[in-house]
């Protein structure tokens, strides 16, 4: 009986080791991994109150997830060093219309910020959140 518990232990043992070694390896496969988020300020017409929201995950190192322009994003990621930190210049200029739109990023950045338009939100993140 004594053998038997000891060989489960070692069994036991065996296993939790190989999951353990193998969890980094599985993450590593994967790259950098975002979930961003865009959200609308809530807009209200008369007893009526609407927003919007969309979501997309993004992986880097290889670019692929959800998102349509991935491998642009994450060149520009790449560039700036962080999300926070990126701030593309598109041709054109936006209105000057207030309609707010938040970003929220989560997984490999934590990071937040409010654009007084969907306009100043492309001109500031480039393809990043365009999905």
């Amino acid at each position: 009986m004594n053998r038997i518990a000891t060989a489960l232990t070692c069994a036991a043992a065996a296993v939790a080791f190989a999951v353990t070694a193998t969890a980094p390896a599985l993450a590593d496969e994967r790259g950098t991994v975002y979930t961003l988020e865009v959200f609308g300020a809530v807009e209200k017409s008369g007893d009526t109150a609407t927003s919007w929201a969309r979501q997309a995950s993004l992986e880097c190192d290889p670019a692929g997830g959800e998102h349509p322009r991935a491998a642009e994003a994450c060149d520009l990621i790449a560039e700036h060093g962080d999300i926070a930190s990126v701030r593309a210049t598109s041709e054109g200029a936006c209105t000057m219309e207030y309609r707010p739109v938040t970003v929220r990023v989560s997984g490999a950045e934590d990071y937040e910020e409010t654009f007084g338009n969907a306009c100043a939100l492309s001109s500031a993140k480039g393809v990043i959140f365009d999905f």
